[in-house]
């Protein structure tokens, strides 16, 4: 018969001791830490073990019908750390209890950095309870193991909640985001989207959220006892720009194409506007074009509100500039000049003032013919371009035409000339043809 007992200052049976005889399992000890071994002609290589205990081996005496076992108690320490679940401070105070599976209890407070140690049996199963003034009790199961065994625990308060705003769509966090409870302004988030107040669980609170370039929420709900974090998403606000699209003389341009992000978005209507609805607060590039006109590239990020995008245009032309004169090289008012294409088409039109000069938009470097008109002179035309300015045009009246040598000579004068020639011709041939034809002495006398 093996009596398996606790060595210590009391005694104690111990149940459920394994029995080990040479080396195989033989059997475990009753409710009374008793086991009977049966054996033959030898003395078998004892060991009995129990978690909690020290090991005990040897062998029973020749004569021996009973052994008795003292098993020594092999104690472990528990070290506890306790902190606060949002701020990851200590918790000082904090009430520990620890039970044991026969009902046995232990009790210890944590000190000023929220530790505390306990002794207690190893590889033994306990229970652990720990609460702390304005926190939520905690519970557990430890098992011990060998001499140390370390447990932390973070305690959530019954008064604070860590409020978490995120992204709806991309659920990152959104730093500064402005947070009222109940109508108090209760701060705004760090970095990490996070705000820790201190709210009252189990109750009804109101909710305020912002952040810049979304849309505020409002929402009433109960924060839970189980509750940690609460995440509060936010949408990302629309706004409605409209494009509006102007010269330099603050002239709506229409049929300007407008690109946001790459993107053609259309064309600018007769009022130089093009409506983009639903855009989110954030920066957006914007390129316009326009035949005619520069392109202009820039960024906006729209408001909550309806705004609008004002985008000026530079013309794409410059200056060229026309000089009229007579042919005593003085300046001529009111001349009409006409700005002429490849195809001798009119592109644009001006008027000269009284000092003879008139601009017309031209593209730079580009070869063009001016033509100029005034009552009482002879239309004339010359090559010119923007870089020959001021490009001198010279009318003549009929009283100078032919006169300057220097200016263009006049077609409609030789044009006319020649032609009063021609007629002139005509009339001399035509009345010629006509005389009658006398015939000659000579003729006649022959007939006769």
């Amino acid at each position: 018969m093996i009596i398996v007992f606790e060595q210590s200052d009391r005694t104690v049976l111990i149940p459920e001791a394994i029995v080990y005889a040479d080396g195989k399992i033989a059997g475990k000890t009753d409710i009374n830490g008793a086991f009977s071994l049966d054996f033959e002609g030898y003395r078998p290589a004892l060991r009995v073990v129990k978690g909690g205990y020290t090991e005990w081996t040897g062998s029973p005496a020749e004569n021996d019908t009973a052994i008795l076992v003292p098993l020594q108690v092999r104690n472990s320490t528990l070290h506890v750390e306790v902190f606060d679940a949002d701020t990851f401070v200590p918790v000082q105070d904090a009430y520990i209890v620890i039970t044991a599976e026969d009902g046995t209890r232990q009790e210890a407070r944590s000190g000023s950095e929220g530790k505390a140690d306990l002794g207690l049996r190893a590889d033994q199963v306990y229970s652990i309870e720990i609460t702390a003034p304005n926190f939520q009790a905690a519970h557990d199961t430890v098992v011990t193991g060998g001499d140390l065994t370390n447990v932390q625990y973070s305690l959530v308060r019954n008064d604070r909640i860590s409020i978490r705003v995120l992204d709806s769509a991309g659920s990152f966090p959104i730093q500064s985001a402005h947070i009222q409870i109940d109508g108090i302004k209760t701060g705004t988030t760090n970095d990490r989207g996070i705000l820790i107040s201190n709210t009252s669980r189990n109750v009804e609170h109101t909710f305020d959220i912002s952040a810049e370039g979304y849309e505020s929420v409002h929402v009433t709900r109960t924060i839970s006892f189980e509750d940690q974090v609460v995440d509060f998403p936010l949408v990302k606000a629309k706004s409605t720009v409209f494009v509006s699209v102007y010269n330099r003389d603050q002239k709506p341009l229409s049929n300007a194409s407008v690109l946001m992000d790459g993107v053609l978005l259309g064309d600018t209507n007769e009022f130089g506007r093009l409506m983009v609805p639903a855009l989110e607060i954030r920066q957006y590039e914007f390129v316009v074009n326009r035949d005619g006109y520069k392109k202009n590239t820039l960024s906006f990020t729209p408001g909550k509100e309806t705004g609008e995008l004002i985008i000026v245009l530079e013309s794409e032309f410059t200056d060229l500039e026309v000089f009229a004169r007579d042919a005593h090289g003085g300046p001529l008012k009111d001349v009409t000049i006409f700005l002429l294409g490849d195809a001798q088409e009119t592109l644009n039109t001006c008027g000269t003032d009284v000092n003879g000069t008139c601009l017309l938009p031209a593209i730079e470097g580009k070869m063009y013919r001016i033509r100029a008109e005034k009552g009482g002179y002879y239309p004339n035309s010359t090559p010119a371009d923007t870089q020959s300015n001021p490009n001198t045009i010279i009318l003549h009246n009929p009283a100078t035409a032919g006169t300057d040598p220097t200016g263009s000579f006049p077609l409609i004068p030789v044009a006319a000339g020649l032609v009063l020639v021609v007629i002139g011709a005509g009339l001399y041939l035509f009345i010629k043809g006509r005389r009658p034809r006398r015939k000659s002495r000579t003729n006649r006398r022959r007939s006769l």
